[in-house]
């Protein structure tokens, strides 16, 4: 059993950059009962109990678990969501892949679309070292309040800005500001958005008074 010492050092070094080896077999072993946990939550039924279950396999499981998360099954991770930190109220759909040997950080309010993919792993270019499995991460980091459309990707790296938008099917390869909906492969930014998106919706339609009165 891989003691708890290898365990801090392997994620220190996962999370510093470095090149190093991937198919550590102690680390993978480790990561096989990461990823047994995260099997379990998958098979979890759509009852109060079952609920109840998701919960707390997500507390033990998750780097930060944020209050108020809800994220539905199910869920891929190749470590187990252990370097997945995640703000209050968000909202994961279903399908979504993790590959978070790196960090990732996923701020406040955030909404994440079904099929999503989160990946932090890079591999040398050299074939010569990759046929070694070689690796190194970059971590990613989510703003509060980012909606991402279904199907997108975010690659390693990437830092997505508050309250910004990430239109469905979108590739996301290097950073996105703060406030802008970014839209394609590689994405691009579409346009701002700014206070005409408090009034309107769907291109054109008014944003009902009761609903401004309440939410905004």
């Amino acid at each position: 059993m891989i003691s708890q010492e290898k365990i801090a050092s392997f994620k220190k070094l996962a999370n510093s950059g470095r090149i190093y080896d991937s198919v550590d077999e102690e680390f993978l072993n480790y990561q096989h009962q990461l990823v047994q946990r995260i099997f379990e939550f998958n098979q979890t039924p759509e009852t109060p109990a079952g609920l109840k279950k998701r919960d707390e396999i997500l507390q033990q499981s998750m780097g930060t678990y944020g209050e108020g998360l809800y994220i539905i099954p199910p869920i891929n991770a190749n470590s187990g969501l252990t370097n997945v930190h995640v703000g209050k109220n968000v909202v994961i759909n279903f399908n979504c892949n993790f590959v978070d040997d790196g960090n990732i950080f996923i701020g406040n309010d955030t909404m994440i679309g079904p099929n999503c993919t989160f990946a932090t792993a890079m591999h040398p270019i050299s074939p010569k070292l990759r046929r070694h499995k070689l690796q190194y991460n970059k971590p990613i980091q989510i703003g509060d309040n980012v909606w991402l459309g279904g199907n997108v990707t975010i690659l390693p790296g990437v830092t997505i800005g508050d309250n910004s938008i990430v239109g469905a099917g979108s590739v996301v390869t290097k950073n996105v500001p703060a406030n802008v909906i970014v839209v394609g492969n590689p994405a691009r930014i579409l346009r701002q958005i700014t206070d005409r998106d408090d009034r309107v919706y769907d291109g054109h339609k008014t944003i009902p008074k009761e609903i401004i009165d309440k939410y905004m």
